[in-house]
């Protein structure tokens, strides 16, 4: 890992704040350091661009931490190598953690931000009271419309599974999410407002499928047209929302890449699936496959200890608490990568593998969608909504990406 890492500031609408994509451009172009592979990555949702750039630094560490472990053997399988690396920056956080320094208006205009400008006479006595430490044990029916409205006005429709990333719900019912948060308690915020953090996660869904299909592919395009010898291979690793933002920057770019890592992915488990079971649709990313945008592997991870995934997808179908599939596996309808993998594959493709702690080596091989069970060592810990949804910088997760970026 020669290169430092590169940060990419993308606004809401996809654009780059600043020149770092031609600077990008240019050290692609410079033949005197032949630039050999290109690894993109993509936080998910809740980063602040220090939060994210702290992220990426620890994650660049393992992989430079395993890249000296295995130097001569990929000196060997890719003589010359020397990689860019390109942290991708985007506005991802509708609400931040409670502090005293963050004003109610602070938090109102976050929200309002992702909603919509006016939403804000509904926010505003919702996240006021929340603030007081309001904790009613049942939504009233004023609260349930201001929760309505609000879903309605952030533009979000509710078109079931298959459809695109922000739309896939089957539902929106705040007195059921409310109850639900009410009687789990799978994070720290104020249950009053556990109907509003699912809009905006379906939300936020919607505005990482924009970046990544305009702001990032146009990026990916530039560092393309930049690479003089035609040879350089290019990686895309997406964590929660950022794997969303990697397969649509993918499913609109005009060339594949060579590998595609998705980890703790917040995108549908049926998202490349050629037919979703019971009905009549196949998923949205399914082009990825059809087209052959990933020319050598693909690889997701999953964890039985990634709460933030299990309680938010399974909102997305609240009338329903075992909304699941007339099949004998019984995967359910709405689930995410990071719990469940990419369902709806020819057996030919996918496969399964664990993640072991001490584990770097899994003989990933070109052509195959991965299923690897990370679950011994993506756990996370404390009260937190997260658990271990963002519980990455392992070693065993370096060699996940590594083994894909290697592969022939």
């Amino acid at each position: 890992m020669a290169t430092p890492l590169t940060m990419v500031t993308f606004d809401r609408d996809g654009r780059p704040v600043d020149d770092a994509p031609d600077r990008l451009a240019e050290a692609m172009a410079d033949t005197r350091t032949p630039v050999t592979d290109v690894f993109l990555l993509s936080h998910g949702w809740l980063n602040t661009h220090t939060r994210a750039l702290t992220a990426y630094e620890e994650w660049v560490r393992a992989m430079t931490d395993y890249f000296a472990l295995r130097y001569f053997e990929t000196e060997e399988r890719r003589p010359g190598f020397r990689s860019l690396v390109v942290g991708v920056h985007w506005p991802s956080a509708p609400w931040q953690p409670a502090s005293a320094s963050r004003s109610v208006e602070a938090e109102i205009a976050a929200y309002a931000d992702v909603l919509g400008e006016d939403t804000v006479e509904d926010l505003a006595p919702l996240v006021r009271r929340a603030r007081e430490g309001a904790d009613p044990e049942r939504l009233t029916p004023a609260d349930e419309d201001r929760f309505v409205r609000l879903d309605e006005r952030a533009g979000l429709d509710l078109q079931q599974v298959g459809a695109r990333p922000g739309n896939d719900r089957l539902d929106f019912e705040p007195g059921a999410i409310h109850a639900d948060y009410r009687a789990t308690r799978p994070g720290p915020w104020a249950a009053l407002l556990a109907p509003l953090k699912v809009t905006s996660f379906w939300a936020m869904k919607r505005r990482a499928l924009h970046i990544g299909a305009t702001g990032v592919r146009t990026l990916l395009e530039t560092l393309r047209q930049a690479d003089v010898s035609g040879n350089v291979r290019f990686h895309l690793v997406g964590h929660s929302f950022g794997a969303i933002v990697c397969c649509a920057a993918l499913q609109s770019a005009a060339r594949p890449v060579h590998s595609l890592t998705l980890l703790q992915g917040a995108l549908s488990l049926w998202s490349c699936a050629a037919v979703i079971p019971d009905t009549r649709v196949d998923g949205y990313f399914r082009p990825l496959v059809d087209l052959g945008l990933v020319t050598g592997s693909v690889v997701t991870t999953t964890s039985d200890k990634d709460r933030a995934l299990r309680w938010f997808y399974r909102m997305a179908a609240t009338t329903s608490r075992d909304y699941r599939l007339a099949r004998p596996k019984r995967l359910p309808r709405y689930g995410a990568v990071g719990t469940y993998g990419l369902a709806g594959l020819d057996a030919g493709v996918a496969r399964h593998l664990t993640v072991e702690r001490g584990r770097l080596r899994y003989g990933v091989e070109g052509g195959r969608v991965y299923r690897a069970d990370a679950s011994a060592v993506v756990t996370g810990g404390g009260f937190s909504v997260q658990g271990g949804h963002s519980d990455l910088v392992h070693p065993e997760l370096a060699g996940l990406v590594w083994e894909a970026a290697m592969v022939p």
